[in-house]
């Protein structure tokens, strides 16, 4: 008796303690009727079940259960699972160095501090994770009789297969809400240089009635905040999406979802730095949901794949949906009209370098088809520089007729162009050479920025041709100009170019000093520019420039030999 009256006594506080006392009768609110012969339905009371206590108890408990990792792993990746979302916290790439040494480990794309694939909007801390059916299985109580399940496994090299079912046990419909769903955050690999004006960190989306949009172009139009993640969906218009990517220079995530499954996304920007010196260090993107109504005893399921791993367009070509589009290879806005012509020439660049690299070697592959396009294009700069010549042999007689009609403009156009025409003369003809190169020029310097190949490619001196040379690196810097690293290349493409220009122009080109004058500043300021403009581009962009230049030379000493 002393005993159950003790009971009777502390079992109302262990209740109070453990368990959520249940709430009080709620009335459902009742439409009102559309007409008056409408019957009024009674209003239904809801209460709290025991079931209801001891799940808020098992979630409770599981907040408390220490995180467990699995790993998900073929020959090409390994994936980190946490049991806290089933979500992914890494991914290690088997295949790709993380640094430019030899023996180095592999490289590893680092989610810790915002997990991929966790569902934002839904109350999940911890669940079961094990392995199952070749893969691995996550299970989550979610309370009030709803559980999340989720399955995942490898399909193929880099392709995670993910598959979500949110069960309803309950005896009342389950209102799930609005979910979003996130890639890893993405940034550069450490050694990765960036240009000014040109970022290598982007997201895409791709929605048929769209098409491609490369976000990453946008982002210094977006809000620039100081917080770890600024969210800018007040500037991207949001619309249903078939995939969306997130990317830096070498590496991408895609998430594909179930068709017409995803509602919508929004993207997040990291930026370091202050004033105008502030630029992206990371991003990151997610797919949106819409809510869903869960009967009860049903279950909803929904799936989706992911991609984690290198910008291959040999492999992007067989997922379909134009996800090579993250290598940027096709122009968007003003310059799409040049995408039949440029298009081409970047999938023939791409292909030559894989082809074209006896041993490894990418360098060489650079210079064969550096002499593949002289070769195609000689025919038009030879025509460009006899034509430079001829203007150079008649600039006398030009000179004549300007100071002839010098206090007539108009007539002193309209007898120079006759002039041309008599004399077979192209007054841009000498511009040939330097234009024919500017398509291949810009195709390659597309490829480099994306092309997973040249990552870490060695050549001569050169330990990396995606990058400048960056020879005793942080052991000086140039005042006023920044430079704070040796990049031969580029000085000895300034060189060559002084030395193109002189024998293209010659001693005796100009009829007049002044003209004379001006030339000698040309043959000066312009490999200058020049040299500003390639000293930080990649070292394989301005090996193929140099090389260019020097055939060039070889052509025009030969055809001098010939003449003399």
């Amino acid at each position: 008796m002393v005993l159950m009256f003790g009971w009777m006594k502390i079992s109302p506080a262990i209740q109070q303690k453990y368990y959520p006392q249940p709430e009080q009768p709620v009335a459902e609110e009742v439409a009102e009727p559309t007409s008056p012969s409408a019957p009024v339905a009674e209003p239904v009371l809801t209460t709290p079940s025991l079931d209801a206590a001891v799940d808020v108890v098992a979630e409770t408990l599981a907040e408390l259960a220490p995180e467990k990792l699995l790993t998900l792993s073929n020959s090409n990746i390994v994936l980190t699972v946490s049991s806290y979302g089933g979500a992914v916290v890494s991914a290690e790439l088997m295949d790709y160095p993380a640094e430019n040494i030899k023996d180095s480990a592999p490289l590893v794309l680092d989610f810790e501090a915002a997990p991929a694939l966790r569902y934002e909007g839904l109350s999940i801390t911890s669940g079961t994770l094990v392995e199952a059916n070749g893969g691995l299985l996550y299970t989550a109580l979610l309370g009030n009789g709803q559980l999340f399940k989720r399955s995942l496994r490898l399909d193929g090299e880099y392709v995670l297969k993910v598959e979500d079912e949110f069960v309803n046990t309950s005896d009342a419909s389950w209102a799930l809400p609005k979910l979003r769903l996130p890639t890893g955050p993405m940034s550069n690999p450490e050694g990765v240089s960036g240009m000014k004006g040109v970022s290598t960190l982007g997201v895409d989306t791709f929605a048929p009635t769209i098409g491609v949009t490369h976000w990453g172009k946008k982002f210094s139009k977006m809000n620039k905040g100081e917080s770890a993640f600024i969210p800018s969906a007040e500037v991207v218009p949001s619309h249903p999406v078939d995939w969306i990517a997130t990317k830096n220079k070498f590496f991408v995530q895609i998430l594909t979802p179930d068709l017409n499954a995803a509602t919508g996304f929004n993207l997040f920007i990291r930026r370091d730095g202050e004033g105008k010196k502030k630029v992206e260090s990371e991003v990151s993107a997610a797919l949106l949901y819409d809510s869903e109504l869960i009967v009860a005893g049903d279950t909803f399921s929904r799936s989706l794949s992911a991609y984690i791993g290198p910008k291959d367009f040999g492999f992007l070509k067989t997922q379909g949906m134009e996800q090579t589009a993250v290598m940027e290879f096709k122009s968007t806005g003003f310059w799409k009209f040049m995408n039949p012509v440029m298009y081409p020439i970047k999938r023939a660049l791409l292909w030559g370098l894989i082809h074209f690299a006896p041993f490894g070697s990418y360098g060489i592959a650079i210079l064969i088809l550096t002499i593949i396009v002289r070769v195609i294009f000689w025919p038009l700069t030879h025509k460009g520089t006899e034509s430079m010549k001829r203007m150079q042999a008649l600039q006398p007689k030009i000179a004549e007729i300007k100071e002839k009609y010098k206090d007539n403009p108009q007539r002193m156009q309209q007898e120079t162009m006759l002039f041309y025409k008599a004399n077979k003369i192209n007054p841009m003809g000498g511009c040939l050479p330097m234009f024919v190169q500017i398509p291949v020029f810009i195709a390659l310097f597309a490829v480099l920025r994306s092309a997973i190949e040249l990552r870490f490619s060695k050549f001569l001196w050169i330990k990396d041709l995606s990058e400048p040379e960056n020879l005793f690196a942080g052991k000086f810097t140039i005042p006023i100009i920044g430079w704070d690293a040796l990049n031969i290349l580029p000085i000895l493409m300034a060189v060559t170019m002084m030395w193109q220009q002189k024998l293209t122009t010659g001693t005796n080109a100009a009829a007049t000093p002044e003209q004379q004058q001006q030339q000698k500043m040309m043959m000066i300021m312009m490999p200058i520019m020049m040299l500003f403009f390639f000293y930080t581009m990649p070292s394989g962009l301005v090996l193929y420039w140099t090389t260019s230049q020097v055939l060039m030379i070889l052509q025009m000493l030969v055809k001098k030999t010939k003449t003399a």
